[in-house]
């Protein structure tokens, strides 16, 4: 089934945790169609600590608030003129909840782009199509980490209706705007870092820095009206089954069953079964 299709129906909605069967098979499943795209681009330091900042947030936020072990959406969705259903995982960086019930999801931005934080919310917009199916309103939550140490300005129109937040916004009784956005200090997250993940970060905002810095220059020649060569596209495999990062223009997963939940259709998800 080409994931190129409408998704027409959902059913099933559910959240189960990282160690799940089903979804450690979709996994490897995965990972193995990954490993036909030939040799990976070298890994850079930025790339590297993403996932380990990701961990750190979901530690410093398990001291706030209550969170779900269960962060992986799973569902059953029929693709338009299929004729039966097939299972498809979402991968959420934290849930927050009780009682196996979500209130709030986040999604973790570790980047120096505003561009990235219109990809978070398009994530997050996707999972809350599918967990409000099943359950009452889930609120989203971009969490930025900035990885430069520049000011990073959300001068982007698609982002004009965004709200920062603070911490205490998170524990209050209070709902959130409609797109709020958490900014937290990388220096925040020390105590939850090993010394080599630390030494790592470091490095990876002494690239960032460069690489705001080559932009920024780039920026300038073009307006000055100097030829600038185009930009080498660099594509590379997402590290986890947080499908969404991608770029758009990477078809060689195309067909790759999880990729449809980027494609998620605008007709109303089916009830879920009882």
């Amino acid at each position: 089934m080409s994931a190129r299709e409408t998704i027409h129906k959902v059913r099933s909605v559910r959240l189960v945790p990282p160690d799940d069967p089903a979804y450690l098979a979709a996994m490897a499943e995965q990972a193995l169609a990954h490993r036909h795209f030939g040799p990976k681009e070298a890994q850079t330091a930025t790339y590297r600590v993403s996932s380990r900042v990701e961990l750190a947030v979901r530690g410093w936020l398990a001291e706030r608030v209550p969170l779900l072990e269960q962060r992986i959406i799973a569902a059953d969705v029929l693709f338009r003129d299929a004729r039966s259903y097939v299972p498809l995982f979402l991968e959420l960086d934290a849930v927050q909840g009780a009682h196996g019930v979500p209130t709030r999801i986040f999604e973790v931005k570790f980047t120096s782009n505003a561009a990235a934080l219109r990809r978070g919310f398009a994530q997050l917009a996707r999972a809350r199509r599918l967990l409000e199916a099943r359950y009452e309103r889930v609120e989203a939550v971009v969490i930025l980490v900035q990885a430069d140490r520049g000011p990073l300005v959300l001068d982007d129109p698609h982002l004009a209706d965004v709200v920062t937040v603070e911490v205490a916004d998170l524990t209050g009784a209070a709902p959130l705007p409609a797109r709020p956005v958490l900014r937290l200090d990388p220096a925040t997250l020390a105590a939850f870092l090993a010394p080599e993940d630390r030494a790592l970060l470091h490095a990876a905002r002494d690239e960032s820095d460069a690489n705001v810095s080559a932009r920024q220059e780039r920026s300038a020649a073009v307006e000055r009206g100097e030829q600038v060569p185009p930009r080498e596209r660099q594509i590379r495999v997402g590290a986890t089954l947080s499908f969404g990062d991608e770029p758009e223009a990477d078809d060689r997963l195309a067909d790759s069953p999880f990729a449809a939940l980027r494609r998620l259709g605008t007709d109303e998800p089916e009830a879920p079964d009882a």
